[in-house]
């Protein structure tokens, strides 16, 4: 990432533009007009284990790293709400 885009609302934007582009590749269908209000299991039928997919995706999309440690099922809330749990829990770079 960009210095410039490391930190408060610019990250969080960019993480959900993201998070909203790769939908469709790790759910293997069509998402269309999703939003940081689109709720990711309810909505879109999201599993653990495309979350996890999707965690990975944005790991290799954003050149970071992201710990899970802390990372349940709220944080699958919304689109919104894993933005805000990636933007508050990217690792340090090595």
């Amino acid at each position: 990432m960009t210095e410039h885009d490391t930190t408060g609302p610019a990250l969080r934007e960019r993480l959900v533009d993201t998070i909203c582009t790769l939908l469709p590749h790790v759910l293997k269908r069509e998402v269309t007009g999703a939003t940081a209000d689109t709720t990711l299991m309810a909505a879109l039928g999201m599993s653990s284990t495309t979350g996890l997919e999707l965690i990975l995706e944005l790991e290799d999309r954003l050149a970071v790293e992201i710990s899970v440690e802390e990372l349940g099922r709220d944080d699958f809330s919304t689109v919104g709400s894993l933005a805000d749990y990636v933007a508050g829990n990217l690792l340090p770079e090595a």
